[in-house]
């Protein structure tokens, strides 16, 4: 009877992933019919203000905030924030400022605390050193194309959009730790963004990027807003959706540069956005847990059928199609290279998913930033161990 029920799932999750090869074919038909459209010319785009909330370095960020003044767009501002003015991250501003006199950059020490997010918080005092209407908010280990913004910012005008989001895929760094978590970006993530393109209205969007009037910002509360909850791009996202506006999906897909070195990171980064997911969408988070984790089922019949052939066959059958979809969408439609190379990685990393799946239902506390929090069933976190003294101080520019 048990074995009959994972013989099910077998092939549910294995429908799911060839279903999935389809969603990520139209995505990509779609991508590239909208990405021959010309761009609009300078005069018909809004100024914009690029807003990046940093914390801290690694050997990639120079090169990743390098490209951000690279990006071609007539009328833009480079917001660079940081907590306190001891951040290295500062220094690397600094030197940008220098090396680009003509961009206008502004470096913002940004002390407001309005909550336990502290991206948000360095997001909420950055706002105020904005100049535009139009804001684009992108983490600060994301990498885009030259002319991402001309790309995005025009789908603010398409019928009561709200916000523009993109789609993503990750840069491995030489660790096997990024190894696996690039795995799970390029091979979970991105494809499952092509299958809710088409199966569901767009609730969310993703801290990769985030464009947004500020008046529409400001309608959902704005950062102050979120400034408890872990997953704040989720409930930006979420929360103008509930205003009767729409989350827009963009063609552009950006980068995401990982600086991962232990395997114990991986594990409490993988364990972080499971609780975050399972709490923002409890029913989808379920549902995901029966459809994707192919590998899971596949092994859990091999065994449950006594090591049979045709239990042998199944597993085959079904590991084989979550490798060969995986790669093709990785590598065809999100554009990874060298993804076959790590393809004998694929297997560990879904088992190492499907354990933290279960793991996400057995606890509520994560890992971010070097704090512990308790995340709660609304999706807001307090820490552990409550600070001594939340500070409250006015953004400053940097001199």
């Amino acid at each position: 009877m048990i074995a009959d029920l994972v013989l099910g799932l077998v092939v549910l999750s294995t429908g799911y992933q060839l279903f999935s090869l389809c969603c990520a074919f139209l995505f990509a038909r779609w991508r590239r019919r909208e990405l021959a459209s010309p761009c609009a010319p300078d005069a018909e785009l809004p100024p914009v203000t690029l807003l990046k909330p940093l914390r801290g370095v690694v050997p990639e960020t120079w090169e990743t905030l390098s490209e951000v003044c690279r990006l071609d767009y007539p009328k833009l501002q480079i917001l660079f924030g940081v907590a306190e003015p001891s951040d290295p991250a500062a220094a690397l501003v600094r030197r940008l400022k220098q090396e680009n006199p003509d961009a206008d950059i502004e470096l913002v020490f940004s002390g407001d605390v309005v909550g336990t997010n502290a991206k948000v918080s360095n997001l909420h005092g950055m706002l105020k050193r904005a100049k535009h209407d139009v804001l684009v908010i992108a983490d600060a280990d994301i990498r885009a194309p030259r002319d991402y913004l001309r790309r995005i910012v025009p789908y603010l005008g398409h019928p009561n959009a709200g916000l523009v989001t993109c789609n993503y895929r990750a840069v491995e760094g030489k660790s096997l730790a990024s190894r696996l978590e690039a795995l799970f970006v390029n091979t979970d993530f991105g494809p499952m963004v092509t299958v809710a393109r088409l199966v569901e209205q767009q609730s969310y969007a993703f801290g990769a990027t985030i464009c947004i009037r500020r008046a529409t910002l400001e309608s959902i509360g704005g950062f102050a807003a979120v400034g408890d909850h872990l997953a704040d791009d989720y409930q930006i996202g979420n929360r103008v959706v509930q205003q009767g506006r729409v989350s827009v999906l963009a063609p552009v897909i950006v980068e995401t540069v990982l600086d991962l070195e232990h395997l114990s990171e991986v594990f409490r980064h993988q364990l972080r956005w499971a609780r975050t997911y399972r709490v923002c969408r409890p029913w989808s988070y379920l549902a995901s847990f029966a459809v994707t984790h192919t590998t899971l089922w596949g092994l859990l019949y091999f065994a449950l059928s006594g090591a049979t052939l045709g239990g042998a066959l199944a597993c085959g059958a079904a590991i084989g199609v979550r490798l060969l979809v995986g790669a093709t969408v990785a590598s065809r439609v999100l554009g990874v290279p060298g993804i076959a190379r790590r393809l004998w990685l694929m297997p560990v990393k879904d088992l190492l998913v499907s354990l933290v799946c279960v793991l996400a239902y057995l606890g509520n506390r994560v890992r971010w930033g070097g704090n512990e929090f308790v995340v709660h069933s609304d999706g807001k976190m307090y820490p552990t161990e409550e600070p001594a003294d939340r500070r409250v101080a006015t953004p400053r520019p940097a001199a």
